[in-house]
């Protein structure tokens, strides 16, 4: 028992220091404002996220969410909802504000959340032949990414999505081969956090059957049932009628603009904001993206994309990388090519954040020694870069809490 336990110390360890280094910051941000769980019932304030809606509406523990997020109240409230209850019963006008321990409560889920999707990463990543240097220095670039930060502390969904698409590649992996049905099990989550998710699953039956057309049927067979149980189950079934109503709604999202113009922005927008903190100002009190970023961090993104697509051809055999590929693809597509949400695509980064940081740690393996210390030179100056950029930009964030939302 002790030597599995020892076996996984490495992933205890870097558990244990993500959470504290997340608590230290949110402990920062949660003595001056409440700018990142409370808006005074003022909406899209922080780069378009929902922060303040949910918390409003807590969809986190007993309220019903969209119909892009089906089963999402009713997966998250398994833990949310006791936090809620302890919240609700040491609440005490004078002594214990209910807002501020349930918003702290919420923020400590989603660092745990966070924590546990970094680790799988890690557990992951370590398992290829590269230096210590190298893994280090990819786990502290996720850590410390906008995207990883940004999500963590503020109360939303995507930390939890980003954990389903982590969490479902960990199991597909795992039952290659071998036509198990917890990968169907496992896309439940995928398809009940963030509806649109689904399309993994998809991609890895391709992946995993092929042309074998009557066993994809059987699967699919299944999967379906399961996610009906589930949306009867839980009463969510008058949410999923409605989904065609919120697609419709949701096409006034879509950006028009030249395709030219449209490249310019999926780099400005969506690519740079993989890491680094996106461009932005503030507009009628909205803090929101303007495109303006530097040219340094641009150049370093783009070749770390580079980076994974020359990691992807080079390990073409494996499902990994090509799982997350594919979700850089799709999330490229989605919201670049096709335009969802593009003018403020930084908060769409976390759902494909990690499949860059998995590829470029897959990129090692091709490299020569004296190629692996160049790359490890490479990392450095990008996590350098990262640290500045966020910093920076979370002060900013900081210093609206404080003069527009103060606790």
């Amino acid at each position: 028992m002790m030597s599995k336990i020892l076996k996984y110390k490495n992933e205890m360890f870097l558990f244990i220091l993500v959470v504290i280094t997340y608590l230290i910051i949110t402990k920062i941000f949660f003595s001056k404002t409440t700018i990142f769980y409370d808006l005074n019932n003022t909406y899209d304030v922080l780069l378009d996220t929902d922060t303040g809606v949910l918390f409003n509406l807590n969809v986190f523990a007993i309220s019903q969410d969209n119909s892009k997020h089906i089963l999402f109240s009713a997966i998250i409230s398994i833990f949310a909802y006791p936090i809620y209850l302890f919240c609700t019963s040491i609440a005490n006008p004078g002594t214990t504000d209910f807002n501020s321990a349930y918003g702290f409560g919420l923020i400590c889920l989603q660092i745990i959340t966070s924590a546990m999707s970094i680790t799988l990463v890690f557990n992951h990543i370590k398992k290829i032949k590269m230096q210590r240097l190298t893994l280090i220095l990819l786990t502290m670039i996720m850590i410390f990414s906008f995207p990883q930060l940004f999500m963590t502390l503020n109360v939303e969904r995507f930390i939890y999505s980003q954990f389903s698409l982590i969490f479902f590649i960990v199991i597909a992996n795992k039952m290659k081969g071998k036509n198990s049905y917890l990968v169907e099990l496992a896309a439940i989550p995928l398809f009940g956090i963030t509806i649109s998710n689904i399309y993994l699953y998809f991609f890895n039956m391709i992946f995993e059957f092929k042309l074998k057309i009557g066993k994809m049927l059987k699967h699919l067979i299944t999967f379906i049932l399961m996610a009906y149980i589930c949306v009867v189950s839980t009463k969510s079934y008058e949410s999923f009628m409605n989904l065609g109503n919120v697609i419709q709604y949701d096409t006034k999202f879509i950006s028009g603009e030249p395709i030219l113009e449209k490249i310019a922005m999926i780099i400005e927008r969506l690519l740079y904001s993989v890491f680094y903190f996106p461009g932005a100002s503030i507009k009628k009190g909205l803090f929101l993206q303007n495109g303006e970023v530097a040219t340094i961090p641009v150049i370093l993104t783009l070749l770390a994309l580079c980076f994974c697509v020359l990691s992807v051809i080079e390990n073409s055999e494996k499902r990994v990388p090509k799982l997350c590929m594919g979700i850089i693809i799709f999330n490229l597509t989605l919201h670049g090519i096709v335009g969802y949400n593009l003018v403020n695509s930084s908060i769409m980064a976390i759902n494909f954040s990690f499949a860059v940081i998995i590829l470029l740690a897959y990129f090692t393996k091709a490299l020569r020694k004296n190629e692996k210390n160049m790359y490890n030179i490479f990392l450095s100056l990008l996590l350098v870069t990262i640290v500045i950029s966020n910093v920076n930009g979370f002060i900013e964030i900081l210093n609206i809490g404080i003069k527009s939302y103060p606790v």
